[in-house]
């Protein structure tokens, strides 16, 4: 199913097309029955279609959209199904590659390189120390213990586990911690 959104320059605002039959492909052009196609604006208004050509709306007041002034939305068609819609001359269109790219769906497929540069390590111990306070846990444990925090060191990333009934010990904790790793 494809949906477009009317561009704003045409002065009629934002809106996406419902096709009621999904079963109909699209042909060079053909008239709808009453109702069949209703163009959605972001006003809420409902503006019904006369026809659908190649890539192209033609609403009740004689506005023409066509593809390429709309962008495209969640569950619209891609380019590889349109083109292969017109091999299997289903659709026609003039011009394939003057459609506009979807920019969602560029940023969607867009992908992050892996970090490859080392990490700094500490230097010494306790130079650098990494924490985290979990909780509270939806079954406490034995003593009634509802969260539990975790230092580790950077350099030896050597860790500890304390814990706590209460997420304000955590301070408390870190005493105990840091009395324990600095004798």
């Amino acid at each position: 199913m494809m949906c477009a959104c009317i561009a704003k320059e045409r002065g009629i605002g934002r809106g996406s097309v419902h096709n009621s039959s999904p079963t109909q492909v699209l042909k060079r052009s053909r008239r709808l029955s009453k109702d069949e196609m209703i163009l959605r604006l972001d006003d809420g208004k409902a503006v019904p279609a006369e026809a659908v050509g190649s890539l192209r709306l033609v609403i009740s007041n004689h506005i023409r959209i066509d593809l390429k002034d709309c962008y495209s939305v969640p569950s619209h068609i891609s380019k590889d199904r349109i083109r292969r819609l017109v091999d299997s001359k289903s659709l026609e269109v003039d011009n394939l590659d003057h459609l506009p790219s979807c920019e969602s769906c560029l940023k969607g497929k867009m992908t992050k390189k892996p970090f490859v540069g080392q990490s700094a390590i500490a230097n010494g111990l306790l130079d650098l120390v990494h924490t985290d306070i979990c909780g509270p846990l939806s079954i406490p444990a034995r003593g009634g213990f509802s969260y539990f925090i975790t230092f580790t060191d950077d350099h030896s990333r050597y860790g500890y586990v304390y814990l706590m009934r209460y997420k304000f010990e955590a301070f408390g904790r870190f005493k105990e911690y840091r009395l324990e790793v600095e004798n």
